[in-house]
């Protein structure tokens, strides 16, 4: 499956664009309950840039689905529970609360359950319901490096769908990289949207960071593929993410750029 790379103009067109370029939307019904997972994971105190997905791609992100006749729409979040921090401020402090209001979007908080018993390789986790029953999930990370797994982006976006406990639970193993690739043997996105408005260095926040203007979208059906793409673009090698790498043996993939088939911009990597 292609990954499309766009220049970032328009949201709503740069999206269309992006999505239409890799058929993003082949498997959406429009009857279909959608799910949007942002990374809204914590914003208390600290500048946004690069860290949290922004709220122009989503707002152009839902006006697309709401084109295609979707009208079962959430935006859902665990954001980390840290100083008083929840998910319910950080879609406050983001306006995200307005544009589920503005578009009769269902804000989820992904840390409120209800939740199903899942065992990864042994540990076993709680992972949200509303992230395994839904019809088609939308993984909509953001750009940028971790100290820890080397990238933040689709793949370990996902973890903000476990309860409070098993986040907690996944950093306490020693196999943080081995448990982020389970999870996305469990959890399945049918499109990744990475949001490259900003490219974050040093992450994975902008105290230890620092966030540039990249203003790209990449996007494809393959969560696996889009993800080498933006580790590239990061100047970071996909065989060295851990988890890119295990998941890649084990389903016969070559975490290399060169494997992919590029649509949109090209040379920017």
């Amino acid at each position: 499956m292609p990954v499309s790379i766009v220049k970032l103009a328009d949201p709503l067109e740069s999206v269309r664009r992006a999505v239409a370029l890799c058929d993003g939307f082949a498997g959406l019904k429009r009857h279909d309950r959608v799910l949007v997972k942002p990374n809204v994971s914590i914003g208390f105190r600290l500048p946004p840039y690069g860290m949290i997905t922004t709220t122009s791609i989503l707002e152009g992100l839902v006006q697309l689905l709401i084109e295609q006749g979707c009208s079962d729409i959430s935006i859902a979040e665990g954001s980390i529970e840290i100083l008083g921090f929840d998910t319910q401020k950080g879609y406050a402090r983001t306006q995200i609360d307005e544009l589920a209001k503005r578009y009769g979007v269902r804000l989820v908080d992904l840390n409120r359950g209800p939740f199903q018993k899942v065992d990864l390789g042994g540990v076993k986790v709680q992972i949200a319901k509303a992230a395994l029953e839904t019809d088609f999930l939308i993984n909509v990370p953001t750009l940028k490096t971790h100290g820890l797994t080397r990238v933040s982006l689709g793949f370990k976006n996902l973890k903000g769908c476990l309860s409070p406990a098993s986040k907690t639970k996944f950093h306490g193993t020693n196999r943080l990289n081995h448990l982020i690739y389970l999870l996305n043997e469990v959890v399945k996105s049918d499109l990744t949207v990475i949001d490259g408005t900003y490219m974050l260095e040093m992450g994975p926040d902008t105290v230890l960071g620092t966030a540039y203007r990249k203003d790209l979208v990449i996007v494809s059906q393959d969560g696996f593929a889009c993800d080498v793409v933006g580790a590239t673009i990061l100047g970071i090698d996909p065989s060295e993410v851990g988890y890119l790498r295990e998941f890649a043996e084990a389903h016969g993939h070559t975490p290399s750029i060169d494997a992919i088939e590029i649509e949109g911009e090209t040379g920017i990597y």
